[in-house]
Protein backbone atom coordinates (compact mmCIF):
# COMPACT_ATOMS: atom_id res chain seq x y z
CA UNK A 1 0.00 0.00 0.00
CA UNK A 2 1.29 3.70 -0.22
CA UNK A 3 -0.12 6.96 -0.19
CA UNK A 4 1.23 10.61 -1.40
CA UNK A 5 2.11 13.51 1.07
CA UNK A 6 3.45 17.13 -0.13
CA UNK A 7 6.35 17.77 1.92
CA UNK A 8 5.33 20.91 3.92
CA UNK A 9 8.07 23.75 6.07
CA UNK A 10 9.99 22.27 8.54
CA UNK A 11 10.04 18.54 7.38
CA UNK A 12 12.41 15.92 7.24
CA UNK A 13 12.73 12.36 5.28
CA UNK A 14 12.91 11.42 9.30
CA UNK A 15 9.95 13.18 10.70
CA UNK A 16 7.98 12.25 7.75
CA UNK A 17 8.52 8.31 7.95
CA UNK A 18 7.86 8.85 12.01
CA UNK A 19 4.37 10.34 11.29
CA UNK A 20 3.64 7.60 8.56
CA UNK A 21 4.73 4.55 10.80
CA UNK A 22 7.44 3.50 7.98
CA UNK A 23 11.04 3.87 7.36
CA UNK A 24 13.53 6.48 5.77
CA UNK A 25 15.02 3.61 3.58
CA UNK A 26 11.54 2.92 2.53
CA UNK A 27 10.20 6.32 1.36
CA UNK A 28 13.73 7.25 -0.76
CA UNK A 29 13.72 3.88 -2.54
CA UNK A 30 9.71 4.61 -3.21
CA UNK A 31 11.07 8.63 -4.65
CA UNK A 32 14.65 7.44 -6.01
CA UNK A 33 15.93 10.12 -3.59
CA UNK A 34 19.56 9.62 -2.45
CA UNK A 35 20.31 12.26 -1.03
CA UNK A 36 17.77 12.14 1.85
CA UNK A 37 18.40 16.35 2.55
CA UNK A 38 17.35 17.27 -0.47
CA UNK A 39 13.49 17.49 -0.38
CA UNK A 40 11.90 21.03 -0.87
CA UNK A 41 8.90 22.40 0.37
CA UNK A 42 5.49 21.35 -2.17
CA UNK A 43 7.34 17.84 -2.85
CA UNK A 44 5.13 15.01 -3.69
CA UNK A 45 6.11 12.08 -2.05
CA UNK A 46 5.15 8.29 -2.49
CA UNK A 47 4.81 7.48 1.14
CA UNK A 48 4.60 3.03 1.46
CA UNK A 49 2.47 2.44 4.24
CA UNK A 50 1.49 -0.65 6.20
CA UNK A 51 -1.09 -1.68 8.64
CA UNK A 52 -2.02 -1.03 11.94
CA UNK A 53 0.48 -3.87 13.46
CA UNK A 54 4.60 -3.47 11.96
CA UNK A 55 6.41 -6.05 13.91
CA UNK A 56 10.06 -6.01 13.01
CA UNK A 57 12.47 -9.36 12.28
CA UNK A 58 15.58 -8.01 13.68
CA UNK A 59 18.67 -8.99 12.48
CA UNK A 60 21.79 -9.74 13.77
CA UNK A 61 22.83 -8.34 17.15
CA UNK A 62 19.65 -5.81 16.70
CA UNK A 63 17.13 -5.16 19.31
CA UNK A 64 13.47 -6.08 19.58
CA UNK A 65 11.39 -3.87 18.26
CA UNK A 66 7.22 -3.25 17.58
CA UNK A 67 4.79 -0.33 16.42
CA UNK A 68 0.97 -0.37 16.78
CA UNK A 69 -1.65 2.27 15.82
CA UNK A 70 -4.60 3.63 17.68
CA UNK A 71 -6.94 5.98 15.89
CA UNK A 72 -3.67 8.53 14.94
CA UNK A 73 -1.45 7.21 17.51
CA UNK A 74 1.31 5.46 16.90
CA UNK A 75 3.82 3.57 19.61
CA UNK A 76 6.83 1.90 18.73
CA UNK A 77 8.66 0.02 21.49
CA UNK A 78 12.19 -1.43 21.00
CA UNK A 79 14.79 -3.18 23.19
CA UNK A 80 18.67 -2.64 22.78
CA UNK A 81 18.73 -6.86 22.18
CA UNK A 82 16.77 -10.11 21.62
CA UNK A 83 18.84 -12.42 23.95
CA UNK A 84 19.91 -11.26 27.66
CA UNK A 85 21.76 -13.30 29.89
CA UNK A 86 21.38 -12.50 33.64
CA UNK A 87 23.14 -9.67 34.76
CA UNK A 88 22.58 -8.00 31.81
CA UNK A 89 20.61 -4.91 31.20
CA UNK A 90 16.95 -4.75 29.13
CA UNK A 91 17.09 -0.93 27.74
CA UNK A 92 13.34 -0.59 26.44
CA UNK A 93 12.60 2.57 24.40
CA UNK A 94 9.30 3.39 23.88
CA UNK A 95 8.10 6.37 21.37
CA UNK A 96 4.54 7.80 21.03
CA UNK A 97 3.64 10.08 17.82
CA UNK A 98 0.83 11.62 16.76
CA UNK A 99 -0.39 10.44 12.88
CA UNK A 100 -3.75 11.97 12.97
CA UNK A 101 -2.85 14.97 11.00
CA UNK A 102 -4.99 17.13 13.87
CA UNK A 103 -3.23 18.38 17.39
CA UNK A 104 -3.89 15.85 20.26
CA UNK A 105 -4.49 16.75 23.68
CA UNK A 106 -3.94 13.64 26.44
CA UNK A 107 -5.01 13.91 30.00
CA UNK A 108 -3.19 12.36 32.75
CA UNK A 109 -4.66 12.05 36.42
CA UNK A 110 -0.95 11.96 38.03
CA UNK A 111 2.91 12.77 36.99
CA UNK A 112 2.80 9.43 35.11
CA UNK A 113 2.80 9.54 31.26
CA UNK A 114 3.96 5.73 30.45
CA UNK A 115 4.31 2.69 32.03
CA UNK A 116 6.27 -0.85 31.42
CA UNK A 117 5.25 -4.53 32.12
CA UNK A 118 7.65 -7.79 31.73
CA UNK A 119 5.09 -10.80 31.28
CA UNK A 120 6.31 -14.71 31.49
CA UNK A 121 3.25 -16.08 29.59
CA UNK A 122 0.07 -14.24 31.52
CA UNK A 123 1.74 -13.63 34.45
CA UNK A 124 3.25 -10.10 35.70
CA UNK A 125 6.99 -10.02 36.83
CA UNK A 126 8.20 -6.90 36.93
CA UNK A 127 6.49 -3.18 36.62
CA UNK A 128 8.84 -0.41 35.99
CA UNK A 129 6.05 2.53 38.13
CA UNK A 130 6.66 0.11 41.14
CA UNK A 131 9.98 1.38 41.73
CA UNK A 132 8.76 5.17 41.89
CA UNK A 133 6.45 7.40 42.84
CA UNK A 134 4.56 10.32 41.08
CA UNK A 135 3.08 13.84 41.67
CA UNK A 136 -0.53 13.71 42.33
CA UNK A 137 -1.32 16.74 39.92
CA UNK A 138 -3.29 16.16 37.05
CA UNK A 139 -1.36 17.32 33.56
CA UNK A 140 -2.01 17.39 30.19
CA UNK A 141 0.74 16.01 26.98
CA UNK A 142 0.12 18.24 23.66
CA UNK A 143 1.00 16.63 20.56
CA UNK A 144 1.24 18.66 17.17
CA UNK A 145 0.63 16.95 13.77
CA UNK A 146 3.79 14.56 13.17
CA UNK A 147 5.29 15.41 16.79
CA UNK A 148 6.43 12.00 18.37
CA UNK A 149 8.02 11.79 22.03
CA UNK A 150 10.29 9.18 23.69
CA UNK A 151 10.36 7.51 26.96
CA UNK A 152 12.98 5.00 28.05
CA UNK A 153 13.50 1.94 30.71
CA UNK A 154 15.83 -0.44 31.96
CA UNK A 155 14.70 -3.70 33.46
CA UNK A 156 17.37 -5.57 35.68
CA UNK A 157 15.76 -9.28 34.32
CA UNK A 158 14.99 -9.18 38.30
CA UNK A 159 11.27 -10.13 39.73
CA UNK A 160 9.55 -8.23 42.14
CA UNK A 161 11.17 -10.40 44.85
CA UNK A 162 14.23 -8.98 43.32
CA UNK A 163 15.81 -12.63 42.39
CA UNK A 164 16.35 -13.03 38.82
CA UNK A 165 13.70 -14.73 36.19
CA UNK A 166 13.50 -18.02 34.68
CA UNK A 167 14.95 -18.77 31.53
CA UNK A 168 12.47 -17.87 29.59
CA UNK A 169 10.47 -15.94 26.78
CA UNK A 170 9.11 -12.38 28.39
CA UNK A 171 6.75 -9.76 26.71
CA UNK A 172 8.06 -6.44 27.21
CA UNK A 173 4.97 -3.95 27.44
CA UNK A 174 4.84 -0.34 27.41
CA UNK A 175 1.59 1.75 28.11
CA UNK A 176 0.14 5.02 27.36
CA UNK A 177 -1.34 5.92 31.16
CA UNK A 178 -3.67 8.51 29.47
CA UNK A 179 -6.96 9.26 30.83
CA UNK A 180 -9.56 6.55 28.80
CA UNK A 181 -6.57 4.90 26.65
CA UNK A 182 -4.56 4.07 29.61
CA UNK A 183 -5.07 -0.22 27.97
CA UNK A 184 -3.76 0.41 25.43
CA UNK A 185 0.16 -0.80 24.93
CA UNK A 186 2.54 -2.49 22.68
CA UNK A 187 4.65 -5.25 23.13
CA UNK A 188 7.89 -7.41 21.87
CA UNK A 189 9.43 -10.20 23.02
CA UNK A 190 12.64 -11.09 24.46
CA UNK A 191 14.72 -14.47 25.48
CA UNK A 192 16.60 -14.87 28.65
CA UNK A 193 19.09 -17.58 27.73
CA UNK A 194 21.43 -19.29 30.21
CA UNK A 195 24.78 -17.46 31.08
CA UNK A 196 25.54 -14.89 33.94
CA UNK A 197 27.62 -12.75 31.80
CA UNK A 198 27.39 -12.46 28.10
CA UNK A 199 28.71 -14.65 26.37
CA UNK A 200 30.83 -14.91 22.47
CA UNK A 201 29.13 -12.05 20.44
CA UNK A 202 29.40 -9.25 17.99
CA UNK A 203 33.16 -8.27 17.06
CA UNK A 204 34.58 -5.80 20.03
CA UNK A 205 33.27 -2.26 20.51
CA UNK A 206 35.45 -0.08 18.69
CA UNK A 207 38.14 2.27 20.65
CA UNK A 208 36.66 5.16 22.44
CA UNK A 209 38.39 8.24 21.08
CA UNK A 210 38.92 10.82 23.62
CA UNK A 211 39.61 13.76 21.07
CA UNK A 212 37.33 15.54 18.87
CA UNK A 213 35.51 13.55 16.38
CA UNK A 214 34.38 15.90 13.99
CA UNK A 215 36.23 17.58 11.42
CA UNK A 216 36.70 21.57 11.19
CA UNK A 217 34.83 21.60 14.48
CA UNK A 218 35.39 25.49 14.40
CA UNK A 219 34.26 26.36 11.05
CA UNK A 220 37.45 27.66 9.54
CA UNK A 221 37.04 26.20 6.55
CA UNK A 222 34.38 27.47 3.39
CA UNK A 223 34.22 26.85 0.04
CA UNK A 224 31.52 28.94 -2.14
CA UNK A 225 29.93 29.92 0.27
CA UNK A 226 29.42 26.64 2.37
CA UNK A 227 31.85 24.97 5.42
CA UNK A 228 34.01 22.51 3.53
CA UNK A 229 33.28 19.76 5.96
CA UNK A 230 29.41 20.67 7.01
CA UNK A 231 26.32 19.68 5.29
CA UNK A 232 24.76 23.13 4.72
CA UNK A 233 21.63 24.43 3.49
CA UNK A 234 20.47 28.37 4.80
CA UNK A 235 23.59 28.78 7.15
CA UNK A 236 26.41 31.29 6.00
CA UNK A 237 29.34 32.22 7.28
CA UNK A 238 30.04 35.29 10.55
CA UNK A 239 33.23 36.51 11.74
CA UNK A 240 31.41 36.97 15.11
CA UNK A 241 33.30 33.56 16.12
CA UNK A 242 33.31 32.25 19.76
CA UNK A 243 37.09 31.70 18.50
CA UNK A 244 39.55 31.41 15.84
CA UNK A 245 38.05 33.47 12.72
CA UNK A 246 34.56 32.14 11.71
CA UNK A 247 31.05 30.53 12.80
CA UNK A 248 27.86 29.22 10.85
CA UNK A 249 25.14 31.32 10.87
CA UNK A 250 21.82 29.09 10.72
CA UNK A 251 19.21 31.54 8.89
CA UNK A 252 20.93 33.29 6.00
CA UNK A 253 16.88 33.34 4.83
CA UNK A 254 15.57 33.95 8.30
CA UNK A 255 11.89 32.94 7.48
CA UNK A 256 13.20 29.82 6.14
CA UNK A 257 14.40 26.38 7.72
CA UNK A 258 18.48 25.88 7.93
CA UNK A 259 20.53 22.35 8.55
CA UNK A 260 23.88 22.19 9.82
CA UNK A 261 25.05 18.11 9.87
CA UNK A 262 28.52 15.93 9.47
CA UNK A 263 27.90 12.41 9.79
CA UNK A 264 31.40 10.79 11.68
CA UNK A 265 31.78 7.01 12.52
CA UNK A 266 30.59 5.53 15.55
CA UNK A 267 29.69 2.37 17.58
CA UNK A 268 27.32 0.21 19.55
CA UNK A 269 27.38 0.18 23.48
CA UNK A 270 29.26 3.41 23.15
CA UNK A 271 27.84 6.95 24.66
CA UNK A 272 28.99 10.20 22.84
CA UNK A 273 28.93 13.52 24.53
CA UNK A 274 28.08 16.72 22.29
CA UNK A 275 29.36 20.09 23.33
CA UNK A 276 29.03 23.36 20.81
CA UNK A 277 28.34 27.30 21.24
CA UNK A 278 25.43 29.10 20.07
CA UNK A 279 24.25 32.33 20.32
CA UNK A 280 20.88 33.80 19.26
CA UNK A 281 22.05 37.29 16.79
CA UNK A 282 19.08 39.84 17.32
CA UNK A 283 18.68 42.01 14.58
CA UNK A 284 17.39 45.54 15.28
CA UNK A 285 13.82 45.47 15.73
CA UNK A 286 14.15 41.79 14.79
CA UNK A 287 11.22 39.66 16.29
CA UNK A 288 12.46 36.50 17.96
CA UNK A 289 10.46 33.34 16.54
CA UNK A 290 11.97 30.11 16.27
CA UNK A 291 13.22 26.71 17.67
CA UNK A 292 16.56 25.53 17.57
CA UNK A 293 17.06 21.63 17.45
CA UNK A 294 20.81 19.98 18.25
CA UNK A 295 19.75 15.89 17.20
CA UNK A 296 21.82 12.77 16.94
CA UNK A 297 20.57 10.19 14.08
CA UNK A 298 21.59 7.03 14.18
CA UNK A 299 22.59 4.45 11.19
CA UNK A 300 23.68 0.67 10.72
CA UNK A 301 26.21 0.00 7.86
CA UNK A 302 23.29 -0.40 5.58
CA UNK A 303 22.64 3.30 6.23
CA UNK A 304 18.92 2.68 7.95
CA UNK A 305 17.88 4.96 10.49
CA UNK A 306 18.09 2.99 13.75
CA UNK A 307 17.51 5.77 16.17
CA UNK A 308 17.82 9.33 17.32
CA UNK A 309 18.42 11.57 20.21
CA UNK A 310 16.95 15.02 19.78
CA UNK A 311 17.30 17.68 22.92
CA UNK A 312 15.23 21.09 21.58
CA UNK A 313 17.22 24.14 22.21
CA UNK A 314 14.21 26.93 22.23
CA UNK A 315 14.78 31.05 21.89
CA UNK A 316 14.39 31.22 25.07
CA UNK A 317 17.58 29.04 25.77
CA UNK A 318 20.15 30.81 23.30
CA UNK A 319 21.30 34.05 24.84
CA UNK A 320 21.04 36.78 22.82
CA UNK A 321 24.31 38.26 21.16
CA UNK A 322 26.48 36.38 23.47
CA UNK A 323 27.77 32.56 23.01
CA UNK A 324 26.93 29.82 25.98
CA UNK A 325 28.04 26.72 25.80
CA UNK A 326 25.38 23.53 25.46
CA UNK A 327 25.96 20.08 25.90
CA UNK A 328 24.05 16.66 25.69
CA UNK A 329 24.83 12.69 25.22
CA UNK A 330 23.49 10.21 23.13
CA UNK A 331 23.05 7.45 25.56
CA UNK A 332 24.08 4.12 24.97
CA UNK A 333 23.82 3.95 21.38
CA UNK A 334 21.81 0.32 20.20
CA UNK A 335 23.08 -2.52 18.54
CA UNK A 336 24.00 -2.47 15.31
CA UNK A 337 25.25 1.45 15.36
CA UNK A 338 28.15 2.44 12.15
CA UNK A 339 27.51 6.19 12.19
CA UNK A 340 25.85 8.73 13.74
CA UNK A 341 24.73 12.14 12.12
CA UNK A 342 25.14 15.54 13.93
CA UNK A 343 22.48 17.61 13.17
CA UNK A 344 21.46 21.48 13.81
CA UNK A 345 18.16 22.01 12.55
CA UNK A 346 17.25 26.01 12.80
CA UNK A 347 13.06 26.31 12.26
CA UNK A 348 11.92 29.69 12.14
CA UNK A 349 8.00 30.62 12.66
CA UNK A 350 6.10 33.75 10.67
CA UNK A 351 7.51 36.82 11.11
CA UNK A 352 11.21 35.49 12.46
CA UNK A 353 13.86 37.99 11.67
CA UNK A 354 16.49 36.55 14.10
CA UNK A 355 18.73 34.15 13.69
CA UNK A 356 21.57 30.97 15.46
CA UNK A 357 25.11 31.27 15.15
CA UNK A 358 27.29 27.79 16.02
CA UNK A 359 30.76 27.55 17.08
CA UNK A 360 33.21 25.21 18.42
CA UNK A 361 31.41 22.32 18.05
CA UNK A 362 32.72 19.38 19.80
CA UNK A 363 31.87 15.09 19.93
CA UNK A 364 33.98 12.68 22.02
CA UNK A 365 32.99 8.98 23.21
CA UNK A 366 32.72 8.94 26.96
CA UNK A 367 32.60 6.06 27.54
Amino acid sequence: MATTYRVRRGDTIYTIARQFGTGVSAILAANNIRNPNQIEVGDVLIIPTGGTAVPTTPGPGAGARNTRIFNGLRYTISTNRTQYRRGQQVRITFEKCNTSGRTLRLQYNTGQRVDFVALRGSREVWRWSDERTFTRATGVEVFSPGECKTYTATWDLRNKQGNYVALDNFRIRAYNVARNIENQYVETTIRVVPGQQPGPGPAPVEECPKKNMLRDPGFELWSDGKPDAWYSQNVFRTNQSHSGSYAAELGRSSDQQALLSQRIKAAPDRIYQVTFWARENVRSGGVSRFTMESQIYVYNSAGELIGRVDPVYTMDNIPNNTYQQFSFTSGVLPAGTSEVELRFIFRPNSNNSNTVKIDDVEVICVR
